[in-house]
């Protein structure tokens, strides 16, 4: 996603989805695959996600990262957001599961969870950078 033909690709799309198709946002599922190399490696600053962040078209329109990827980069509460992204929240999924569940050990974590998870979004982010659900196209 990083080489720079590819990147130019993919927020031409975006752009285009904007202006040709009235979208107001996009939800990147298995969005950390944006964030890696051309080789694999994960990057702090991936290009694609700067370039998406920073283009004038693209810059009202709202977008939702899914923070990790099939080969196991996991990026909640650390995606490179660029004060624009939301993240699927993974870790509220899994805590309200459990505690919905009745497994015992979960309340103090419920209760973080519930009130905006400020260990993963307390950074300068804001609570409704975080996109809490139970559950998806993936099963409960």
């Amino acid at each position: 996603c990083n080489h720079p033909f590819v990147r130019e690709f993919i927020v031409e799309s975006l752009r285009y989805w904007v202006t040709e198709m009235h979208v107001d946002g996009f939800r990147f599922d298995l969005a950390s695959i944006l964030c890696r190399d051309q080789t694999g490696n994960p990057l702090p600053v991936p290009p694609v996600i700067e370039l998406i962040c920073s283009d004038p078209v693209l810059s009202q329109v709202k977008l939702f990262a899914e923070p990790w990827d099939a080969a196991g980069l996991y990026q909640v509460g650390t995606f490179p957001h660029f004060g624009r992204w939301a993240e699927w929240n993974g870790k509220y999924r899994d805590v309200v599961r459990r505690f919905m569940k009745g497994t015992n050990g979960h309340a103090g974590a419920f209760a973080t969870r519930l009130c905006g998870s400020q260990d993963l979004y307390g950074n300068g982010r804001r609570p409704y950078h975080s996109v809490n659900f139970l559950a998806c196209h993936d099963g409960f």
